[in-house]
């Protein structure tokens, strides 16, 4: 199997549920002047940032995934547990006068989030040069998502350059990117993840469907959230489900799901395969507080991949 890079965030993540919805909060006629203060019993810290989160899931489903990142110098706990369950860490870069970036979302009882992250060390991601790290490996397929902007754009760059593989997640930076680089990263990779809202935020910018500035090789991912997700390849759009369970918390579960998708890519499976195997990932990662479910196994996994095929056949 070919060597994947993660070049993500790894960050912290603070996460606080609100018992009710955000719209108990809010009157619509202050908007303008949003002052809101919310009481929880309780937060759940965890390691997270999207690097971190399918460098998780890829590693129990015993690939060997590369992290290239920046961390800082309250890593070390979160690096011994990268260690633990085989995530190759050679490439994360730690910063000595910098804490490690951290998330802080609140989740209200409908699974609407809101988000705050502070980028700390991830900041230094500019100075890191993706060439160091592929120079030595076989095919190596590198997955661009969340990081400092100019780091997205360096690395679209490089990618471009070098002529490798990638898969391009731009997420929350899509209103920001320079629209050449956002054109670039879609027009060049090999897989487009996004939710719908960020897929058609692409749209909107570049003034084209997406499906009219890919190729027929080119494959673009779109989850849905409890919908499921669909996948545009060679001219059509193919509906995936969702593995049915209990949602205690829908955090990190769009990472799950791309590291499900990308175990099963990896290894030529069908695309539709690649979808339910991305499905059942995010399953076991909504069934608990936090980004990662330190229960999940691939024993686990195969057995909800065997129950699914059953359901579908």
């Amino acid at each position: 199997m070919r060597n994947i890079i993660l070049t993500g965030s790894l960050a912290f993540d603070y996460i606080f549920d609100i018992p009710d919805p955000f719209s108990k909060y809010i009157q619509p006629d202050k908007i303008h002047k949003i002052n809101i203060s919310i009481v929880t019993d309780s937060f759940k810290k965890s390691f997270g940032g999207t690097a971190g989160n399918q460098a998780f899931y890829l590693a129990k489903l015993k690939m060997k995934p590369f992290v290239f990142s920046t961390a800082g110098n309250d890593f070390t706990e979160y690096k011994k547990f990268f260690k633990k369950i085989g995530v190759n860490t050679k490439f994360i870069r730690i910063s000595k006068h910098d804490l490690t970036a951290s998330g802080f979302v609140m989740t209200d009882i409908k699974d609407n989030q809101i988000w705050m992250f502070s980028k700390g060390a991830m900041k230094n991601s500019v100075k890191c040069k993706l060439k160091t790290a592929v120079s030595k490996m076989h095919q190596p397929f590198v997955v661009i998502s969340p990081n400092e902007l100019q780091t997205i754009v360096n690395y679209v760059d490089e990618c471009s350059k070098l002529k490798l593989d990638f898969v391009f997640d731009p997420a929350f930076f899509i209103p920001h990117l320079p629209e050449n680089k956002l054109l670039e990263g879609v027009k060049n990779a090999k897989l487009i993840f996004g939710n719908d809202y960020e897929v058609a935020f692409i749209e909107k910018r570049l003034g084209r469907k997406i499906a009219d500035l890919i190729n027929k090789d080119q494959i673009v991912v779109k989850t849905l959230g409890n919908q499921g997700s669909e996948i545009y390849h060679n001219g059509k759009w193919t509906k995936i489900g969702i593995y049915k369970t209990k949602t205690v918390d829908p955090t990190g579960a769009g990472d799950a799901y791309r590291a499900g998708f990308l175990f099963g890519y990896l290894q030529n499976l069908p695309l539709k395969t690649c979808g339910w195997m991305g499905a059942v990932t995010a399953s076991f990662a909504v069934e608990m507080k936090g980004t990662m479910n330190l229960k999940f196994t691939k024993k686990g996994f195969e057995k909800r991949m065997k129950e699914m095929m059953k359901l579908r056949n």
